[in-house]
């Protein structure tokens, strides 16, 4: 008997002491093996690994899209465009499901992203012109500001510039197809997206901050805008300069023709961080590339939603704080003419620790913008 108790008190000991079953055991507590720690460290990793944007969202809400004050935009076209958007999405399979304006998802729980956007300008163009002229001739054109935001937290994940341009079809084509143009570029938005990592809270740049109400009365409006335009570089980096240099901070650009953009000020506080601005064109975007890295390594950072193209030129902005910004910052662009090359290229870039922050077109090709963040 005694030798039967001595055989069981053996095992026992073996199964709470062996690190082959991921725990030690002692009189009060449980020790875990590093066989143990490291499956646990493991689980950890996957629980904390960025999600991206198709692992995040199954729903997409496509909002009723604004028309800015000074736009004149048929309003017929303006129900076409939801109905083309949603259309296109549906007909992508990029989302689940496709809620459109006024309606509720179906999905129980579903995790919704919202489309939404705003008409900055609208140029309809002349049939004749392009039925005769051919090329750029007589071209309509839609130009507008699109943002992909979180339905819940309201955090936008996305928001670019996009332009649709109609330069012919049959006879000339109506200006109604450059909507239906419209709505597939939105569409390829999405898809270049899809692998995008979603933000965790508090990534990305602060928000902006204005004066603090009841500070010293300026003269000087709270916000306004300056028009960039490619056929004056130098007055444009001028306006950028001044605009600084009078205490404004750059909130965003906004085309609106195809040679112009607006560029959004917001006055802020005389003890907030002073900046300069450098605009950045080239006809490559190589070059572009070049020209970004070698500004952060003098500690300038992209400013957030300047990648754009005006004329045939890839435009942005870059920012410089001062004290300076406590990260630096490292930037790769990629140009592809396949929206599946690209979806390829967004999950590849992003695997060596860069992050999708911008898109756009360049003539017929998509220009990917990424962002590397690390500590100083």
């Amino acid at each position: 008997m005694n030798r039967i108790l001595c055989l069981l008190a053996t095992v026992l000991a073996l199964f709470c002491f062996s690190p082959s079953y991921g725990w030690a055991q002692d009189a009060t507590k449980l020790v875990p093996t590093p066989a143990s720690a490291a499956a646990a460290a493991s689980s950890a990793d996957v629980q904390a690994a960025p999600r991206t944007v198709k692992q995040t969202y199954n729903a997409i809400y496509v909002a009723p899209f604004e028309i800015q004050k000074d736009v004149t935009f048929p309003p017929e076209y303006v129900s076409l465009m939801q109905t083309e958007i949603s259309k296109e999405l549906i007909s992508a399979k990029v989302f689940a499901e496709v809620v459109a304006a006024g309606q509720t998802a179906s999905t129980p729980g579903a995790h919704m992203l919202r489309l939404a956007g705003a008409i900055t300008n609208y140029n309809p163009g002349n049939r004749a012109k392009r039925y005769f002229g051919g090329g750029a001739a007589g071209a309509a054109e839609i130009d507008s500001k699109v943002s992909f935001v979180d339905a819940t937290t309201g955090q936008t994940l996305m928001s670019q510039d996009l332009r649709a341009i109609l330069a012919g079809g049959f006879l000339g084509g109506k200006s109604e197809d450059a909507v239906k143009d419209y709505a597939r570029q939105v569409v390829n938005k999405a898809k270049l997206m899809l692998n995008m990592r979603v933000p965790g809270p508090g990534d990305g740049p602060a928000p902006i901050a204005g004066e603090t109400p009841g500070a010293a009365v300026s003269s000087q409006p709270a916000n306004h805008t300056a028009v960039i335009t490619q056929k004056d570089w130098p007055g444009s980096q001028k306006k950028l300069d001044q605009e600084a240099a009078d205490g404004y901070r750059l909130t965003g650009v906004t085309i609106n023709g195809t040679s112009t953009a607006d560029a959004s000020f917001l006055r802020t506080d005389a003890t907030a961080d002073a900046f300069q601005y450098k605009l950045l064109h080239t006809m490559l975007a190589t070059s572009l590339q070049k020209d970004i890295n070698k500004l952060a390594a003098e500690g300038f950072r992209v400013s957030p939603g300047t990648l754009m193209v005006l004329q045939a030129n890839p435009t942005i902005i870059v920012e410089k704080a001062s004290p300076p910004f406590k990260s630096r910052y490292q930037y790769v662009i990629k140009e592809t003419q396949l929206i599946s090359s690209g979806e390829k290229e967004v999950a590849k870039v992003q695997e060596q620790g860069y992050t999708l922050i911008g898109e756009t077109e360049h003539g017929t090709a998509h220009l990917l913008l990424f962002e590397k963040v690390t500590a100083e």
